[in-house]
């Protein structure tokens, strides 16, 4: 019994993996929702980057409030968080959030979480290639298969990809900004609170995006009470994706988190499926679910010590 609890104890980091990806794959139809609420549309672009900036600084606000009731310290910004929290508010807020608010105007909310999740083949590709991690066989294999399985999720009945500039392209480029904030999460965080750099970031791209949108003209038409929730819940959305994100990338390998990325489409599509009605109970979501839990079995898999290294301790 004692080793079954050591066991669930060492793995409950996989189960906080799921529900990120499970809050992130909310987000896109969420997104989606919001910006029938708040009567957005792509022609408006800097209303749309007014929108994300005012949600991105209150998920700021929120992370701190987490960090602090996690560590039991309040977060003080100082010096030494300068360039960290800029050079990732540039990739993670910034960039990856001007590009997906805008490509998420045009795409569905299936495919907006399907190439979003492209990110944890960027992810894992960038680690490789700056030495951070090594490239094995098996975690070669394993993003395959993930991969595949995004890629199935989003075949339509004829085998027809639909890649668009000013929608699937925007989209695929915010993953690849969100790859490039992981690695500069997995560095910065050795030598900073995940957390306070999260929080520190949010709201410093926030004031970005917000100071872009007013400065282009951006306004935005607040919905009733209850329609403006949604808002809250991208904030919530942010501010525990990313604030669990960053703290399972500090103590992990990068590729045994960013695998876990790929469930965000199937997350995607249920969520899409509940809160906008689209259909996707077709057969590529069955395989497409297989595909990518097979890809974060191998990538997860940790091969048995022999057992004279194990006597020896090693």
């Amino acid at each position: 019994m004692t080793g079954l609890r050591v066991k669930l104890r060492e793995n409950l980091w996989v189960l906080v993996a799921i529900l990120v990806t499970m809050l992130w794959g909310s987000a896109s139809p969420a997104v989606k929702v919001a910006f029938e609420y708040f009567n957005l549309d792509n022609r408006n672009v800097f209303s749309i980057l007014l929108f994300a900036g005012i949600r991105f600084s209150g998920a700021g606000w929120l992370t701190l409030l987490f960090s602090r009731v996690v560590s039991g310290k309040t977060p003080r910004f100082h010096k030494g968080l300068i360039a960290p929290v800029i050079n990732i508010a540039i990739f993670q807020t910034i960039l990856q959030y001007i590009f997906f608010y805008i490509g998420m105007s045009v795409v569905s909310g299936t495919t907006g979480a399907l190439l979003s999740s492209t990110g944890t083949f960027f992810t894992v590709i960038v680690a490789v290639v700056i030495g951070l991690e090594v490239m094995t066989g098996r975690k070669f294999i394993g993003i395959i298969f993930g991969m595949a399985g995004v890629i199935v999720l989003n075949l339509s009945s004829d085998l027809e990809l639909i890649f668009r500039a000013n929608g699937e392209l925007l989209i695929l480029l915010s993953a690849v900004c969100y790859a490039i904030s992981n690695i500069l999460i997995k560095h910065y965080g050795k030598d900073h609170n995940p957390l306070e750099l999260s929080g520190f970031q949010f709201i410093f791209g926030g004031f970005v995006l917000v100071a872009v949108g007013l400065l282009g003209g951006g306004h935005i038409d607040w919905p009733s009470f209850s329609k403006s929730l949604v808002l809250f819940y991208l904030m919530l959305v942010a501010t525990f994706g990313y604030g669990l994100w960053a703290l399972l990338l500090k103590s992990h390998d990068t590729s045994q988190v960013v695998i876990f990325h790929t469930l965000t489409p199937v997350f995607g599509a249920l969520f899409s499926w509940i809160l906008l009605g689209e259909n996707i109970w077709r057969w590529n979501t069955v395989v497409s679910l297989l595909l990518i839990a097979l890809g974060i079995s191998l990538i997860n898999l940790k091969r048995k010590k022999p057992l004279s290294a194990v006597e020896n301790g090693e």
